[in-house]
């Protein structure tokens, strides 16, 4: 994971928006595993090859390692890189396939989203 400490004056619009992988909006039910192995109800907003953005009612650290169970697939494992309102990013601890991306992206239903 890049960390940047920049003041945020200082930071371009070329920073901002640079992107490591394409992300897919997803709506898709999964649960969210916790250190403890407690299963928690959670929503896939946002998928790609690093990762999966996630909306759940858990409390989670940045930097903690978590799993999150998408049915019909292999269990997810990574570490919590940003939270922010109810939602945190997963940074996948082995890339994402392609094919399991688009698999979950034909699982979602983006146009239940906003």
């Amino acid at each position: 994971m890049n960390m940047y400490r920049k003041i945020a004056s200082d930071i371009s619009p070329a920073l901002i928006e640079r992107r490591c992988a394409s992300r897919h909006l997803v709506n898709l039910g999964a649960l969210l595993i916790t250190p403890l192995g407690e299963m928690i109800p959670a929503t896939v907003t946002g998928v790609s090859t690093r990762g999966f953005r996630v909306k759940a009612d858990y409390g989670v650290t940045i930097g903690r390692s978590v799993g999150l169970a998408i049915p019909g697939l292999p269990r997810y494992v990574g570490w919590v890189a940003w939270s922010y309102l109810g939602e945190f990013g997963l940074e996948g601890a082995q890339e994402i396939t392609e094919d399991a991306v688009e698999h979950i992206v034909a699982l979602g239903t983006p146009s239940a989203i906003m």
